[in-house]
């Protein structure tokens, strides 16, 4: 909602793909500031802009409007890296019996420069070591980078509207009941990162929402769910920590 500044960029990233068959389906959420009209002059958009009761609501739409066999998930201020689709249409083909794609991810700024580098290399690192148990440690997998085969999305259910920032966490773990994913190496997409914009009861909200998902998906690796909760108790203090430093 309310995304003229970035959805631009967005859009051009999947146009640009040069995939033989993109359907790029995009979900408003009633935006006021020009989105709506970006969107209206935009080729090959199919798009609602309607009240919603959040991103999994969004989502849900979303994909209930997709007919494609392989659904990507883009916020507004993601875009995909050249070649990405290609990239992840080969591997559902090399895997057919692979249920999702995920790859690396970059983190840029405003002005599509890299940044927090040490946090891209911190997930690839994990995304390279995949494995369920891990995965239920933490949540290393990122929206902008994964691809679901539709079938996968059905079997699995719909986006869990009570989660307000880990919903992406709790479908990674039900996928992750289906099968592994295929990793690849090459950065798939990026994500904007605006600087001071997370509030902390946002970010203590979404460990809390990590430590939850774990515990619910997480029953046949105990360990891995208490090492999440644990990671989900530590980084917040460490977070407020280095905030009262900078103080």
């Amino acid at each position: 909602m309310n995304a003229a500044a970035t959805i631009e960029r967005t859009l051009e990233s999947v146009r640009s793909q040069g995939y033989p068959e993109v359907e790029h389906v995009v979900v408003d959420g009633g935006s006021s500031d020009g989105t709506v009209e970006i969107l209206e002059r935009a080729e090959g958009v199919r798009f609602i802009s309607e009240p919603d009761r959040g991103l999994s609501d969004a989502m849900n739409k979303g994909i209930g409007m997709a007919s494609g066999e392989v659904v990507g998930w883009l916020n507004a201020d993601d875009a995909y890296e050249p070649g990405a689709l290609l990239a992840a249409g080969q591997a559902f083909a090399d895997h057919p019996e692979a249920p999702w794609v995920t790859g690396p991810c970059r983190i840029v700024d405003g002005e599509g420069n890299a940044i927090r580098g040490w946090v891209s290399a911190y997930k690839r690192f994990f995304l390279r070591r995949y494995s369920h148990a891990l995965l239920v440690t933490h949540n290393f997998v990122q929206c902008p980078s994964t691809f679901i085969r539709a079938e996968a999305l059905k079997q699995v259910g719909p986006l869990d509207e009570r989660y307000r920032y880990s919903m992406d966490y709790d479908l990674w773990l039900r996928l992750a009941k289906l099968g592994d994913p295929v990793v690849l190496d090459a950065d798939l997409a990026s994500f904007t990162m605006a600087e001071g914009t997370l509030s902390m009861a946002g970010f203590e909200d979404q460990f809390r929402e990590h430590a939850e998902n774990a515990r619910t998906h997480g029953d046949r690796h105990r360990a891995a769910v208490a090492v999440n909760a644990a990671v989900s108790r530590l980084i917040p203090l460490a977070y407020r920590a280095m905030r009262a430093v900078r103080r």
